[in-house]
């Protein structure tokens, strides 16, 4: 294995802080989609819930989970907590898909400064051809 030491080209430092960058921003969009895919998941269970309750009388007894426990509650109130609550979903789910395109234009750009880096570093004496 002697033989491969010598034909090994170090990675210049700064490829190797870009490319460390560059993991730890994609472990950030794939935390980022994992939250987003729960997000659009509760809103779209609330937008189910807010369905139903439609369907239901003004006066119809409803029952909503408080800890372990079933607690009734008047349809207005719980309505007015689910709109409030799909809202915050809305928001919330605007911010992630934000940050997930800011996050994968940050991943594009950083590659391509790599790959440039690289790809100077390997030949040593510019474009071919030239």
């Amino acid at each position: 294995m002697e033989g491969l030491d010598g034909m090994v080209e170090k990675v210049p430092r700064e490829v190797e802080a870009k490319y460390t960058k560059y993991l730890k921003l994609r472990e950030t969009l794939s935390k980022i989609a994992q939250e987003k895919v729960l997000t659009q998941a509760a809103l779209e269970e609330t937008k189910a819930l807010l369905d139903e309750l439609s369907k239901l009388p003004d006066d119809a007894e409803v029952y909503k989970l408080q800890g372990f426990v079933l607690v009734r509650v008047a349809k207005q109130d719980l309505v007015k907590e689910l709109e409030e609550k799909k809202e915050d979903l809305e928001i919330k789910l605007k911010a992630l898909e934000a940050q997930e395109k800011k996050l994968s234009e940050d991943i594009t750009r950083l590659l391509e400064e790599i790959k440039k880096m690289l790809g100077a570093a390997g030949t040593g004496a510019g474009p071919v051809g030239g």
